[in-house]
């Protein structure tokens, strides 16, 4: 059964609870482990493990693939790289991105998923969209949103497909950023008082996510 659509916005009058439970560090949330960036400009296989930190079921057999001189996994690092080297992705919004460009900061992000294989890649087995944009949202958290089933249900009224997403994440990406433009006052207002773990400010795309995270987990 299809579930409404939902915006950001009906979350307004408990958003802040949400994140300062959320953000709490003496808290039960992944706020401590998973916020911390590390060298914004290089991946390693540590930041490639960062998702289990958010429940993504990831382990050596997905990461180790990525670190080989050659081969699908390979390839995938790549993609992931290229979107930390491009000079245009040091500075790009999500909420600027045209989404249907073939070029540019967020065409690179786009190139990341297909090589996962989400969008008819071949990828690594068991390496998804969630793991790409856990691990790219730590190193460029304005850019790079997380797709993740809570969001995607939030936001469509269903839940995504298991097995290959495909182009799955392509369906959110239009969705949540009309929405984040359309609540962006109110949620940097919110998020602007908020540090990480390692004091950088939490990004707008961090906390929507927060947000609507929290409000399901605790629903």
């Amino acid at each position: 059964m299809t579930e409404p659509r939902r915006s950001i916005a009906d979350l307004r009058s408990c958003a802040a609870q949400h994140l300062l439970t959320y953000t709490d560090l003496s808290g039960e949330r992944a706020f401590a482990t998973y916020d911390r960036q590390g060298d914004p400009y290089v991946l390693t296989p540590l930041d490639c493990l960062a998702p289990a930190l958010l429940s993504v079921p990831i382990g050596y057999r997905q990461v180790v693939p990525l670190f080989r001189p050659d081969g699908p996994g390979a390839l995938v690092l790549q993609a992931m790289q290229a979107v930390l080297d491009s000079a245009a992705g040091r500075s790009a919004t999500f909420l600027e991105a045209d989404l249907r460009a073939g070029e540019g900061a967020w065409a690179l992000v786009d190139q990341a998923l297909i090589a996962s294989g989400e969008a008819g890649g071949h990828g690594v087995p068991g390496f998804k969209a969630v793991s790409v944009t856990k691990i790219l949202h730590r190193k460029r958290p304005h850019l790079v949103p997380i797709f993740d089933r809570t969001v995607y249900r939030f936001y469509t009224g269903q839940a995504p497909p298991y097995g290959p997403y495909r182009d799955t994440p392509r369906r959110l990406w239009p969705l949540l950023q009309a929405d984040l433009r359309a609540n962006q006052e109110w949620l940097e207002e919110l998020a602007s008082p908020l540090r990480t773990p390692d004091g950088r400010p939490l990004s707008l795309l961090r906390a929507a996510d927060i947000i609507i995270w929290e409000h399901h987990a605790t629903a």
